[in-house]
């Protein structure tokens, strides 16, 4: 058997779409090196050509170059050119589990158009990759992994090939190996004019050795992989004889061929197989290690922000809608599938790591939080539209307008709800009654205003749109279905059907008045807790259940921070704000209590106002905060601080269909080589005597650091820096390639006002993973009321769907009429569950599938339910032919 060693030699590029360019002068580069591609493919002796793990790179280059798409489906069917397999290589950790599914979904349609697609799931600088990745891409039928940021083993080795194992248990085989770790025998230098300066046959003989001794310190076979390329470098004309070179140098010692990933995979699984160590979960480096570049989970947290609002509408809203509504066959009926599909296409092309990650240039920023926006504007008509179809199909009861709560998740729920919201009809009164004509107990409804429904305001059809348009008086003759009424609500929603709805109708009759009233304590409570807000701002907790006071929770911290987009680099000066006076303001309402509590200081020489609303709804167990930050100052981080009183070794956040334990490490840890500064999208949880789960609509980062009988949880809210990339950090030293500052940035110090919110809810006893992700989300995706027009025949309130045993990711359908569809599924709890999930209608079939569609396992179908066992970590696709 021959010893030598194999050298796959695969060309590529790691093209960011936008970064320190925005996209449009990233575009001209980008046709350059495809047509330098092309050119180089139509010789046969030129290896294939890897398009970096992306599939959206061929839309942008046939944008311009149309006439070319023949030509790439011709080396792409024939595998010369290698898309995919994602659409865009996304950040990991900011974007939903649905999301990265959706990226991948996009990534395969984009691919089977051309003819073929990367089978090998290839995320070449993402910064740090999620526990579930190993099962998304098995579900997709890739048994490959290449990475090249966050290795984390329990051996600590940097080994370079290793088994993957997820959650459930579910494997690929992984390599982490730089994407461009091949680009020495081509290029000298990236720091230098290398389109300028030849290779001498010396330098490339100096350059493999090198790589070679550094990868005989990682691999453990013989096969080794050689990626050619870089951030933007186009290809290389010479390579083939750069390559002939090396053979020809190295001939007794390596056996040197131009290669693919899956030829170089399929070899290295021949060779080692099961001899490989297991690497479990999260791969995003050693906890304390700046590799992975994780404070870009706080950089540009308005894009983050916007950027959840939209996966939520999308994945909550507008699917679900469009699934239950049924399609008619009428002249005026849209389908509004091909709007949502589009708007999450907008949505993913924005989650490229640099792109949502938000370490860009201004431009590149701007670009892509209008493309969010672009894609939040389609996913709220569609979600309006939907809405109305819905609404318009009730029949009417003691009148035709109404208010319809629709619950988005599968389960009862019982809420506050409040808000303002347009009734597309004349509303016949201001009390309201449920389906059973019984008064709605408190409800505070107050009509404010009546406009003419026309043809400009049947679209411009927002409420506060609709409400500054002072033209539309009414025209006579009118009748009630010519008018938009306006209506300020606030009322309990009790028992709203799971993924359902209950319609509450308006009528004539005594209405109750509004009866919010500010009042001269300092304190608020419901049946839960008792909350006491201190003169320095904090406020002391006492759970009822338990009798359990915790005190001075809640204030801030403020630090400076000399870092940069990738980056924090605190000082260490950092102001508390348990230290200032605050203002408080309390104010009690027949459905909820709050506390406004006010405070202003100084830093870096300018003026910073917090302004906090505590508020306790009479029924809830979640104690809700928002902070308002008016912010005229940069180069520093804000966090909200919880002190808990209870030493908690470990917590628990959430990533991609996934609940993962973090180590908690002790604050004499805390220094500045050190990050501890943590993950998470929806909720981070504490189990212990006294277990308690901190809910996020805004923060993607979290730090927990634990003392004696203590535990201190910082959420960052702000940071605001003033340099997206400087390589003298104290935390990322790169002064090799020159020290200072790369680009600055003007949008990242963030100056304005900004709104967080954020909850908290303390467990009597631990509860199960399942349960707290699901409070989590009934958190981020509260109860949906809307005004209907109500002139049709379906009951007043009805549920569609309910699922018990794991949680809900997506409900959406996969054809034009409706007839199949797909819901997704996972489990949270370290245990097997028995998942059901029932319909209103009995199912023509069921079965299990992966991503793709294809069956891979049998479910039972009882009438209306469809059960079957969900492993711990498990990801199911449940695939139902309706009638």
């Amino acid at each position: 058997m021959s010893t030598k060693k194999i050298i796959h030699i695969v060309p590529s590029t790691h093209w960011d779409r936008e970064w320190y360019l925005p996209f449009r002068r990233y575009q001209i580069r980008l046709v350059r090196l495809i047509e330098k591609v092309i050119k180089l493919l139509h010789d046969d002796n030129y290896p294939n050509y890897l398009l970096d793990g992306q599939s959206i790179m061929l839309e942008d280059y046939l944008e311009i170059k149309p006439e070319d798409k023949n030509i790439l489906k011709e080396l792409i069917s024939k595998g010369r050119l290698v898309p995919g397999p994602w659409y865009t290589v996304p950040d990991m950790m900011i974007p939903s589990g649905e999301s990265l599914v959706r990226n991948l979904l996009i990534g395969y349609s984009v691919c089977k158009e051309f003819g073929g697609c990367l089978k090998v799931g290839y995320s070449p600088d993402s910064f740090g990759l999620v526990s579930q990745l190993p099962q998304i891409y098995k579900l997709f039928g890739y048994k490959y992994a290449m990475f090249s940021r966050g290795l984390r083993l329990d051996s600590g080795k940097d080994t370079a090939e290793f088994i993957w194992e997820a959650p459930d248990k579910s494997s690929v085989y992984a390599l982490f190996e730089a994407y461009s770790i091949g680009v020495g025998i081509t290029i000298h230098s990236v720091w230098r004019s290398y389109d300028r300066i030849d290779m001498s046959k010396e330098q490339v003989i100096n350059s493999f050795k090198a790589t070679m001794a550094y990868q005989d310190n990682r691999y453990k076979g013989r096969n080794r992989l050689l990626v050619v390329g870089i951030d933007h470098l186009e290809p290389n004309d010479n390579l083939t004889e750069t390559i002939a070179t090396l053979k020809e140098e190295f001939k007794d010692e390596y056996k040197i061929k131009e290669s693919t990933l899956e030829e170089f995979f399929d070899s290295m699984v021949e060779e080692l197989g099961e001899q490989l160590e297991t690497g479990y979960g999260e791969q995003r480096g050693e906890y304390k290690s700046h590799f992975a570049l994780g404070n870009t989970l706080s950089t540009r947290i308005d894009i983050k922000m916007l950027n959840r609002m939209v996966e939520n509408k999308l994945q909550y809203l507008c699917e679900p809608l469009h699934a239950i509504n049924p399609h008619l066959d009428l002249f005026d009926y849209l389908d509004t599938k091909p709007f949502y599909e589009n708007a999450w296409k907008k949505l993913v092309a924005s989650h490229a790591h640099d792109s949502i990650c938000g370490c860009n240039v201004d431009s590149t920023n701007q670009d892509v939080k209008m493309r969010i926006i672009h894609a939040y504007q389609m996913a709220r008509e569609v979600e309006k539209l939907e809405l109305y179809q819905l609404g318009s199909s009730i029949k009417p009861k003691m009148s035709d307008s109404a208010i319809i709560v629709y619950n988005p998740l599968p389960f009862v729920r019982s809420e506050r709800v409040c808000g303002k919201l347009i009734v597309p009809c004349e509303a016949q009164g201001e009390l309201l009654v449920d389906e059973d004509n019984n008064v709605v107990k408190d409800a505070i409804i107050r009509r404010t205003f009546l406009k003419r429904r026309d043809i400009e305001t049947m679209k411009k059809d927002e409420y506060q749109e609709v409400y500054d348009d002072t033209t539309r008086v009414a025209l006579e003759p009118m009748t009630n279905k010519d008018y938009f009424t306006g209506i300020e609500y606030e009322f309990y929603a009790s028992d709203i059907p799971a993924c359902g709805y209950k319609a509450y109708y308006l009528v004539d009759g005594k209405k109750c008045v509004n009866s919010y009233v500010n009042v001269p304590s300092n304190s608020i409570e419901n049946k839960f807790y008792h909350v006491k807000a201190n003169d320095n701002g904090t406020i002391n907790i006492t759970i009822k259940r338990t009798g359990r006071t915790l005190n001075n929770l809640h204030f801030f911290e403020d630090e400076t921070d000399e870092g940069d987009s990738y980056t924090t680099n605190p000082l260490g000066d950092k102001l508390f704000t348990d230290k200032l006076d605050a203002e408080i303001k309390t104010t009690v309402s027949k459905h909820s209590s709050s506390m406004d509590i006010y405070l202003s200081y100084i830093k870096n020489n300018e003026p910073v106002h917090l302004e906090t609303t505590v508020t306790l709804d009479n029924y809830s167990d979640t104690i809700m905060f928002k902070t308002r930050v008016n912010n005229k100052g940069w180069n520093h981080r804000i966090r909200a601080v919880f002190d808990f009183d209870e030493e908690y070794k470990s917590g628990f956040s959430d990533t991609a269909f996934d609940l993962t334990e973090r180590p908690i490490y002790h604050k004499s840890e805390l220094k500045s080589e050190n990050i501890m500064t943590m993950p998470m999208r929806n909720l981070l949880y504490l189990k212990g005597d006294l277990s308690v789960a901190v809910f996020s609509r805004s923060t993607h980062e979290y730090e927990a650091i634990r003392d004696e009988n203590s535990t201190r949880v910082c959420l960052t809210l702000l940071r605001s820096v003033d340099k997206v990339y400087k390589t003298d950090n104290p935390t990322r030293d790169e002064t090799s390639c020159g020290k200072g500052v790369r680009w600055l940035t003007e949008d990242s110090k963030q100056i304005g006002e900004h709104t967080f919110e954020y909850g908290v809810k303390f467990y009597v006893n631990e509860a199960g993973n399942n349960d707290v992700v699901n409070d989590a989300l009934c958190y981020q995706i509260p109860l949906t009321p809307f005004g209907g027009y109500t002139t049709g025949s379906m009951n007043s309130s009805h549920s569609y769907f309910s699922i018990s045993g794991a949680v809900l990711s997506a409900i959406y359908t996969l054809d034009r009429e409706k007839k199949q569809l797909m819901i997704r599924v996972y489990n949270m709890d370290p245990t097997e569950n028995s998942c059901v999930i029932k319909l209103d209608k009995a199912p023509v079939n069921a079965r299990k599938v992966d991503f793709l569609g294809n069956s891979i396992g049998n479910v039972r179908v009882e009438g209306g339910s469809i059960l079957f066992e969900i492993k711990p970590g498990e990801i199911a696709n449940v695939m139902i032919e309706r009638s």
